[in-house]
């Protein structure tokens, strides 16, 4: 019998044993629909604006209240509305599996317009980076997984440091054994 060991916060989880590990991150379809009506925040602002443009003597225009109000009032308010808007829309759910068996790393990337099913070879993972809570410049323990094309999966569901470098052992040892294979299990 398999020893599994299984941590979970919030909308994460992840569940290990000795032949690999199931990283799972939804993003469920209620903070999509929360989202979607903020992105209408920047209609207030872009109605000031204009009106600000309308009443501007064009004939010596102040130069920096205009270029205040299109940064305030426009720019600024249009990027965190873009910001919102694509969150919801394009937002990633994650599910990555880490196997030893066939020694291979599955991405599945979900998100209401599209999934993305990526495959890697294990021995190609790499453990981009550790932010440790004992280190006094991050406020949580997370660790970042790096593919081989350059995508990376944070990994936010500890509550201790010591359950994050747990991790990060056991994903080591996955990789040094599927380096050190020549061959593996084709999946059943």
């Amino acid at each position: 019998m398999a020893n599994q060991i299984c941590l979970a916060k919030a909308e994460e989880t992840i569940v290990s044993d000795e032949n690999g590990i199931r990283y799972i991150r939804r993003y469920p379809f209620w903070i999509r629909l929360f989202l979607l009506p903020w992105f209408l925040l920047c209609v207030p602002f872009i109605h000031l604006y204009l009106e600000h443009v309308r009443l501007v003597d064009w004939a010596s225009p102040p130069v920096f209240g205009t270029i205040f109000a299109t940064l305030g009032f426009l720019v600024v308010p249009l990027s965190f509305s873009g910001m919102i808007l694509w969150f919801a829309l394009f937002g990633d759910a994650v599910d990555l599996a880490l196997n030893a068996r066939t020694c291979e790393v599955i991405l599945l990337r979900r998100s209401p317009f599209r999934n993305r099913l990526t495959c890697y070879p294990l021995s190609n993972l790499q453990i981009y980076k550790i932010e440790l809570e004992a280190n006094t410049a991050y406020d949580s323990a997370i660790v970042t997984m790096r593919m081989p094309d350059g995508v990376k999966v944070k990994i936010r569901s500890f509550y201790r440091d010591e359950e994050a470098l747990s991790l990060v052992q056991h994903v080591e040892k996955l990789i040094t054994n599927a380096s050190k294979v020549s061959f593996c299990q084709p999946q059943h």
